[in-house]
């Protein structure tokens, strides 16, 4: 098998190992570089300056081929857990007859099972699946006809079905790997998690049976995967490691970051530590001083890694093992085992000479070198995401083959958004035109124009490494727009005399009550009246409109006569041409309208005037008026007087009022008088005469005695 170039681009440092795979022999290791970035270039598993780590990985890529004589042009590389997904999906397939399940076969449904756990990513709200790439994937359990098993490879049956858990990660940290790999002429072959790859090192197959915890402790993340029943199961990660025990030593010391790691290095080998300050004052301490200042974070450290194994796990598992180069801060595994509460012996650090399975490159040793050997093996055995390269308009696009498989996923992949996959109609305008809606639509866009190779391609069309896609996004159509004038119906010209005032009858357009112009543009939502100018019924139409109330609405006097309110209707005439018009005619150009409103007159009120009241020998009379004057303000008016609004009237019916010999020809006295009777007058119970005179309501009495 032909050796694999695998990198492990870490926060705090670069390695890279050749490898190659001996049969049934493991795995040897041909050689091995590592440094150490100049600056802080990377943070927490992602890569801030794409410079700097370039410059780092290209030390390591030339320091490999000038010990081997060889030009590396591919590489396997690892991912950090930083903000890390998880998915758990299941595939299954059918036969008919039953088969023999061979390998392609099912790593083909484990990568069916990988869509689908793709596909669960996308459906949850949380998650903008699109900025997010699938790193890696476990099969967690396996099934031939509904029998778990462990290996489907060989077995024979009609249905198999397998379960993954794949992990995603967000596409800015595998973008800035992708970009550093690129600044030095490397293509990204095999792509995993970081935790998986150093699962493949760390732990054997057959002790993934048992419930144990893998911890890579870098120096910005901690990543962390477990193991039951044969396989990973779970993958987590503590945005927190080696650095945060540094950064601690530096700001109690007031040390520059290079000297902090150096001492932090220094305190398994060394119990007096002698350093300068950054003022430039030397410093001599004891270890156990460093120890007390670094122990809250390596406490805070060891919780959070602990709170996080639980919450994956469910429960504590039967061991914990260490790797990377944070594995080796001081009090790390005790603290660890006395928060899950377990031995300190269930709690260790994982070294390549336990490995043995990997020969070659002795002097490669400790806990850092597990994860890089993880990328190779993984490499090697093909369990990493396979990853190829298409170009979208001259710029390199990352392929991960159980992600994205046609032009249209690359074209996303790209930062293409999928609204100028087609060319957008313009917006349509939505309009009320007397209560019916109208639509304008918008003009049609351009459709976008694409190209693979040269040749005219599709959106589902499957690709190829190296396909050139050439694509130039949809043109969005122009929005509906009009004016009052655009959609007004064919109308004649007219001028018309209203109430002998000559003017313009056109059609009008309303919008609440205003009139638009024809210059002015409809707006979407829009809720128009159209009144056209055809007929008598619309001119007045519009003159409600422009007065505000209906034009032969009647109107009511309120008049007042000896104190009694009297309500008079005075209706409104309509004349067309001279002509009184009572029903609905057209309206020709040049007619006469006329609006004329009813007039009544006082005559036509008919007053009359009270009568006196007065009691004669007991019965109530009425004394009839002598005349019918009717007053205004004091001052007499005629019968022809036209009626106002908020008149005040007085009827009078006597000039004087009567006297008491005025009454005496409505008396009735009896037919027979007896002799020598004298007439006896009596007003208000008080003797009278003939000249007395009465007041309304007066009691008279008139007998012969």
């Amino acid at each position: 098998m032909e050796p694999i170039f695998a990198l492990d681009i870490g926060t705090r440092m670069v390695m890279g190992l050749v490898m190659t795979k001996i049969q049934d022999q493991g795995y040897e290791i041909l050689a091995s570089a590592c440094i150490e970035h100049r600056q802080r270039a990377m943070y927490d598993g992602q890569v801030h300056d794409v410079n700097e780590v370039a410059r780092a990985v290209s030390t390591v890529k030339e320091t490999l081929e000038k010990t081997l004589d060889v030009s590396l042009k591919q590489v396997a590389v690892a991912a950090a857990g930083r903000a890390l997904r998880t998915e758990i999906a299941s595939a299954e397939r059918r036969e008919l007859l039953p088969v023999r399940w061979e390998q392609e076969t099912i790593l083909a449904l484990e990568l069916e099972a990988v869509h689908q756990a793709l596909h669960q990513l996308i459906s949850t709200s949380e998650h903008n699946s699109d900025q997010y790439h699938c790193v890696g994937y476990s099969t967690i359990a396996c099934w031939n006809e509904e029998e778990e098993i462990s290996n489907l490879i060989g077995q024979r049956g009609k249905k198999a079905k397998v379960k993954v858990i794949a992990t995603f990660l967000p596409r800015t940290v595998v973008d800035g790997l992708v970009s550093v790999l690129g600044r030095v002429g490397l293509e990204m072959m095999s792509l995993t998690l970081e935790p998986i790859a150093a699962g493949q090192a760390a732990i054997p197959q057959n002790m993934r049976r048992l419930n144990l915890a893998l911890v890579d402790v870098g120096a910005g993340t901690a990543d962390i995967a477990l193991t039951q029943e044969g396989s990973f199961f779970a993958y987590g990660m503590v945005p927190m490691a080696g650095d945060e025990v540094t950064e601690a030593i530096c700001e109690h010391y007031l040390l520059d970051f290079k000297v902090g790691e150096k001492i932090k290095r220094e305190l398994s080998t060394k119990s007096r530590l002698k350093f300068a300050d950054f003022l430039g004052n030397k410093v001599t301490v004891s270890k156990e001083e460093v120890l007390t200042v670094i122990e809250p974070v390596v406490s805070k450290l060891t919780q959070n890694i602990a709170k996080e194994i639980t919450k994956l796990n469910e429960k504590v598992p039967q061991g914990i093992i260490l790797i990377g180069g944070g594995s080796l801060t001081p009090m790390l595994p005790k603290m660890l085992a006395e928060v899950l509460g377990i031995s300190p012996k269930r709690v260790g650090i994982q070294i390549r000479e336990r490995l043995e399975d990997v020969q070659g490159e002795k002097g490669l040793k400790g806990p850092e070198s597990i994860t890089p050997i993880g990328i190779g093996i993984s490499a090697l055995e093909g369990t990493g995401l396979q990853y190829y390269t298409v170009i979208v308009n001259n710029i390199p696009i990352p392929i991960f083959e159980v992600q994205l498989t046609t032009v249209a996923e690359a074209l996303l992949a790209a930062g293409i958004s999928p609204r100028s996959f087609v060319g957008k109609p313009g917006a349509a305008l939505t309009f009320e035109w007397n209560q019916e809606v109208r639509i304008i639509k918008g003009t049609m866009g351009r459709p976008a124009q694409l190209t693979v190779n040269s040749r005219p391609g599709r959106f589902d069309q499957t690709l190829n490494s190296g396909d050139h896609i050439e694509f130039m996004p949809g043109l969005p159509g122009k929005d509906a727009e009009v004016t009052t004038g655009e959609i007004l119906p064919p109308f004649e010209k007219k001028w018309i005399f209203w109430n002998g005032r000559r003017e313009d009858f056109l059609p009008r357009v309303y919008l609440n009550n205003q009139v638009l112009n024809i210059d002015d543009k409809i707006q979407d939502g829009y809720k128009l009246t159209y009144i056209s100018n055809d007929n008598l019924q619309n001119l007045l139409e519009q003159k409600k409109t422009l007065f505000k109330e209906p034009i032969l609405a009647p109107v009511t006097l309120t008049i007042k006569a000896n104190g009694e309110v009297l309500k008079i209707v005075l209706e409104r005439q309509l004349l067309v041409n001279g002509c009184l018009i009572e029903e609905i005619c057209p309206i020709r150009d040049g007619d006469s309208i006329e609006v004329r409103q009813e007039q009544k007159t006082v005559g036509e009120l008919s007053l009359q005037p009270k009568p006196l009241i007065f009691t004669i020998n007991g019965q109530e009379f009425e004394y009839p008026s002598q005349v019918v004057e009717i007053l205004f303000h004091g001052k007499p008016v005629s019968d022809n007087e036209l009626l106002e609004d908020g008149m005040d009237l007085r009827v009078n019916g006597y000039k004087k009022m009567p006297i008491l010999s005025d009454l005496l020809p409505y008396v009735k006295f009896p037919d027979e008088m007896p002799k020598g009777a004298s007439l006896k007058l009596c007003v208000n119970g008080q003797e009278a005469e003939f000249t007395t005179a009465l007041h309304p309501g007066d009691r008279v009495s008139a007998s012969f005695e």
